[in-house]
């Protein structure tokens, strides 16, 4: 991991490009200049397990074109050298929220508590809502993407996180030489989920994390309902449900035992999520293993606690203390079981914390492979933008 990377953005060279053609373009006449650059003598990694050694890789316009041991450069191309260095396929972040702003709450919440929904025409329950189109509010960052660019990710799937049920996903290629009508990928790439409340609203209803349980549970009964045709009132957040259901459903559960708790609320309605944890899945790996599910996995380790006093240390949990000391060793422990698993910058404070915290998994048994496999090939599989 101490070579020097060459880090291209694109997703995977299998990768077929999604771009939507809803956008207007208002740049006037100009002159298209096709411009290649070969990159010779590099090791290739076409997927982690895949590898051409003093390979060729041919980009034009920005994309992958041609790659493979013999490729027959074209007279025009500029030509790079990069002996001794490999190149990788860009990470992909499943869970960010790259360039969409979490709405602050408002008002005074020590006023009386709003029990009503607030939204006419919607679900009865505001923190329902799958109808949150993330395309309406976002703004590409290029300070941020340059940021997650030096980290080696190209491509995020980015969403609003708010709201128990927060609406469809947004892949984006971290691309800001790009307008939107190339540089989003697919608008509609998963459905969010998570117990916690929406800041957009005061609706007190749900209180506690049961609560927020027994709200889902009822939505997907009331889904079932209205798409029977049930209803005489047209409900927009139900149809969106509705809309959504065949999108993978990735599912912010917080912890291990929640973990446990979703998978059964996916079971009764015969849906399979693919969970969000908070890196403590080796504690109870086995329950991990038996939901069946995929997990998308933040590698924020704790830092080291300061026991130098002996006073301070004395307050410090031996359980938080065992975290510490095993924590890094959650990803191996996923890999060893054999549960598909990604990664995430969710909850890491800075690209630079996440590459530290990437190598201290490898050390404590990390497979490198498996590693390039969780940022690059199972993410794409999970957002269903390859199949091998």
């Amino acid at each position: 991991m101490r070579k020097s990377y060459l880090l291209l953005l694109f997703i995977l060279f299998s990768l077929p490009t999604f771009a939507q053609d809803y956008f207007p373009k208002n740049d006037g006449v100009k002159t298209e200049q096709h411009t290649i650059t070969a990159f010779t003598n590099a090791k290739i990694y076409i997927t982690p397990t895949q590898v051409i050694e003093n390979g060729t890789l041919l980009i034009q316009d920005g994309k992958v074109v041609q790659s493979g041991a013999n490729i027959s450069i074209p007279k025009n191309a500029t030509v790079v050298d990069v002996a001794g260095k490999s190149i990788y396929p860009s990470f992909i972040d499943p869970f960010s929220d790259f360039g969409i702003k979490k709405p602050k709450r408002s008002g005074n919440w020590r006023a009386n508590p709003q029990y009503d929904a607030g939204r006419k025409g919607y679900y009865w329950n505001d923190h329902i809502r799958p109808d949150t189109d993330p395309l309406t509010s976002f703004t590409f960052d290029a300070k941020q993407a340059t940021s997650l660019l030096k980290a080696g990710f190209g491509t995020v799937n980015t969403h609003l996180q708010d709201g128990i049920v927060r609406g469809n996903g947004m892949l984006v290629a971290l691309n800001s030489k790009a307008d939107n009508s190339t540089r989003i990928l697919d608008n509609r790439s998963a459905q969010y989920l998570s117990y916690r409340k929406s800041n957009a609203s005061k609706q007190s209803y749900p209180t506690s994390l049961m609560g927020s349980m027994a709200l889902i549970r009822q939505m997907y009964h009331d889904a079932d309902w209205y798409g029977k045709g049930n209803a005489k009132r047209q409900d927009l957040a139900l149809e969106a449900l509705i809309a959504n259901k065949n999108l993978i459903q990735i599912f912010h559960s917080g912890n291990k035992h929640n973990t446990i708790k979703t998978d059964a609320i996916g079971d009764e309605f015969g849906i399979q999520y693919v969970m969000v944890g908070d890196g403590s899945e080796y504690e109870n790996i086995d329950a991990m293993k038996a939901t069946n599910a995929s997990f998308i996995i933040p590698i924020n380790f704790p830092k080291a606690y300061d026991v130098s006093d002996p006073y301070a240390a004395t307050v410090v949990e031996l359980e938080a203390m065992k975290h510490w000391n095993q924590a890094p060793s959650n990803p191996k422990a996923l890999a060893d079981k054999g549960i598909n698993f990604s990664f995430t910058m969710h909850d890491v404070k800075s690209p630079a914390e996440f590459k530290t915290n990437l190598l201290k998994a490898i050390a404590y048994g990390l497979d490198k492979t498996k590693a390039l496999e969780a940022l690059t090939t199972i993410p794409a599989k999970l957002l269903s933008l390859i199949h091998i």
